[in-house]
């Protein structure tokens, strides 16, 4: 068995055990080894003789005889081998001088790549540069390589400045079987947490804007805190209600999940974030605590971030949340430490048994760093290769100016988590699920809180369409006449259109976020005409356009709705049905169905005529599009979400279209709630759809829609 005790400058009042006759014994007294307010006191006393021991019990003194003396060889020798041992201080005082001073090798914008720090010292620890600024240890390419943010002095840090992590203390560890051994605790980086943060705008560090006082002290916890393991954690299943119809109804969002949201710069990324919050608040159960909510804003404005907090003040949300903000102009370092310091929060009150929210908008920092990081490696060239060894033996490392492409061919692949990938491809995964992974549903025997997740990624997934374009050398055997003929058809044929659009990332990055997510929520290219939102200001006009529709035709109202522009084929949420509250998971499933086979109606149907199965599809499509649309900053209730979509499976609406099918739904919502307000509230209360609100339900649309029809689709 072990223990752990801090060493401090009163050791140096210890006198050395080792080198002490073999006639003196050390007795330690019980003080605690943990408690580094009182030392430990070493009492020495000489043995006493056996006579001595004798009179002391009682007993009379007896002659000893001469065949009881002690053995003097077993004696000195014991006093050898104690002779022998290290003297404590000394190894104390050596570890102390090992602290290796590292070498920054490349630094910009936040991000630096350091060389020669020591290996033991964790992700997390904090930095000391020679110029005074701070920083934190990111992540660990190789035992000599390293990656920092720095977060204080940035403009002061150049390449070839010297750098040490902060050294907290030295602790010895004393095993029974081992033996004592000694070894360095580093300073880990930490942002406070507290519960004075509620209510508050701060940074990374807890600061208010033009303020260096930071809130929130009573509690900290790291900046790059540990995923839970598997152990701690616990399946998935119950809701986390947002209120926006489309994403409760296609993709629901389950407590402890980590899901994206997808979409190109202005398609209301932002405002349905906001709205997301809004419904969290609203769907407080009474008697339960409330739902803590923590938005990071990485890269906006300070007028969008006092729009967003006035919009959630007025609604009376923000009281129970935090917002970090990073402002535009902040380093990449700064940006990704709000994105941290923002799970950190989430995830002390997950720790404490509760829920939190938690929205990262944007995450595209992430591989700006990653796009940064490859582009100073490759800059180094042979000198980040000179001082690279893999942490894994069998897991190579990837020279600097090599793709992941060449990767494969040139270093062979790896395994990680299952999966056989290259060097370069297995590490900016790892790097991407150290920040995705931290959300998670803890374990009853832990408390059961939760951190649920909603990241923002500007950008589009892969569509699967894209062909590369065919050249002349792919028919080396043509003809002369034929290659001219193959040559001027090349020439007329348009260029594909780029699947990076601009203000989006890479294809691939949004491929390897939604690989690591739990689900994504795909939104797709606005309106020329569309609601403006505070990250529609960022559109640029080539993008404006949606897709399927004409610059010069107007789009219907219902479409500059939230929700209303969801891509129902590239959104799943990979929790299933078990993220769905009990009364949508009888109803939400129909109408993700039908508008998945309106999607494959269009894209293989062969019956254009408008009686045929293609255009029923279409037309049910439009209609459910239209109603699972609704106006910004208005979540709906979970009752009023079930009575509509029980309205919708049933027809009661197929008469309609969608320009008209918002005013009949708020039509019927308010007879129902106006005179069966007692079946709204037994849904929402037990959030099931029993028999009798049913009956209930279905007797109010007939009052308010006339007879019931049966779905278009389904009845064909």
């Amino acid at each position: 068995m072990a223990s752990c005790y801090g060493i401090g400058s009163w050791l140096d009042m210890v006198p050395n055990v080792a080198t002490r006759p073999p006639s003196i014994d050390r007795v330690v007294s019980t003080t605690g080894f943990k408690d580094r307010s009182v030392p430990l006191r070493y009492h020495m006393c000489r043995r006493p003789s056996r006579a001595g021991r004798a009179y002391k019990h009682g007993k009379k003194r007896r002659h000893i005889c001469n065949s009881a003396e002690p053995d003097w060889d077993a004696e000195m020798s014991l006093f050898r081998k104690r002779s022998m041992k290290p003297n404590q201080m000394q190894t104390i005082r050596r570890l102390e001088e090992e602290v290796d001073i590292g070498k920054v090798l490349f630094s910009d914008d936040g991000l630096a790549i350091l060389e020669g720090l020591n290996n033991d010292a964790p992700v997390g620890a904090s930095l000391r540069f020679v110029s005074g600024a701070s920083g934190v240890l990111l992540w660990r390419r190789s035992d000599n390589v390293c990656f920092a943010l720095i977060l204080g002095g940035r403009q002061n840090v150049s390449a070839g400045d010297r750098v040490e992590c902060r050294l907290k203390g030295i602790l010895q560890v004393v095993d029974d079987a081992e033996g004592p051994s000694t070894k360095r605790e580093y300073e880990v980086a930490r942002v406070p947490v507290g519960a004075a943060l509620c209510g508050q705008v701060v940074d990374f560090l807890g600061c208010p804007h033009g303020s260096q006082y930071q809130l929130g002290m009573d509690a900290q916890l790291p900046l790059l805190n540990d995923q839970l393991d598997m152990k701690s954690r616990e399946q998935i299943n119950s809701a986390s209600f947002t209120g926006i119809k489309a994403v409760d109804t296609l993709t629901p969002l389950g407590r402890g999940q980590a899901q994206l949201l997808v979409g190109p710069p202005g398609s209301g990324k932002s405002s349905l974030a906001v709205d997301a919050i809004l419904g969290q608040h609203m769907h407080q159960q009474p008697g339960q605590p409330p739902v803590r909510c923590v938005y990071a804003s990485v890269g906006h404005s300070q007028q969008e971030v006092v729009g967003m907090v006035e919009e959630l003040s007025k609604a009376g949300a923000m009281r129970n949340t935090t917002v970090v903000s990073a402002a535009e102009g902040c380093g990449l370092g700064e940006r990704y430490a709000a994105l941290c310091s923002a799970l950190s929060m989430g995830e002390r009150v997950r720790d404490q048994g509760g829920h939190s929210f938690v929205v990262l908008d944007d995450i595209s920092c992430m591989g700006a760093m990653w796009e940064m990081i490859s582009r100073a490696l490759a800059s180094l060239g042979p000198t980040a290769m000179a001082i690279a060894t893999p942490l894994n033996p069998d897991q190579p490392i990837l020279p600097p100016d090599t793709d992941a492409s060449e990767g494969d061919e040139q270093q062979g692949l790896v395994e990680y988590e299952g999966m056989l990938v290259s060097a370069s491809a297995a590490q900016r995964r790892r790097f991407f699920s150290s920040l995705i992974q931290r959300s998670a549903q803890v374990h009853r025997r832990l408390g059961g809180g939760s951190m649920t997740l909603l990241a923002i990624l500007p950008g589009q997934p892969a569509k699967g369409e894209r062909q590369p374009a065919a050249t002349a050398e792919d028919y080396p055997n043509l003809t002369p006449c034929q290659r001219d003929k193959l040559l001027a058809a090349l020439a007329k044929r348009q260029p594909p259109v780029a699947e990076t659009l601009p203000g989006c990332v890479n294809t691939e990055v949004v491929e390897e976020f939604m690989s690591i997510a739990d689900g994504q929520l795909v939104l797709q290219a606005p309106t020329p005409d569309r609601l403006h939102t505070p990250d529609n200001s960022k559109q640029p006009e080539a993008s404006q356009q949606q897709v399927g529709a004409s610059q010069d035709d107007a789009a219907p109202a219902w479409q500059r709705l939230t929700g209303s522009n969801v891509d129902v084929s590239a959104s799943v949420s990979r929790i299933g049905s078990r993220a769905y509250p009990p009364a949508m998971a009888m109803l939400a499933p129909s109408i993700r169905f039908d508008l998945a086979q309106a999607v494959d109606a269009q894209r293989f149907g062969t019956d254009r005529s408008e009686t045929g199965l293609h255009h029923h599809h279409l037309q049910r499509a439009a209609l459910l599009r239209a109603a699972l649309a609704q106006p910004v900053r208005q979540p709906v209730p979970l009752e009023e979400q079930v009575a509509q979509l029980y309205a919708l499976q049933k027809g009661f609406f197929d008469r309609g279209s969608p320009e008209t099918i918002q005013e009949a739904i708020a039509e019927a919502v308010m007879h129902i709630r106006q005179d069966h307000p007692d079946a709204l509230e037994r849904i929402r209360r037990t959030q099931c759809l029993g028999p009798m609100a049913e009956a209930v339900l279905k007797a109010a649309l007939v009052d308010v829609c006339g007879s019931q029809t049966q779905p278009i689709v389904s009845s064909l």
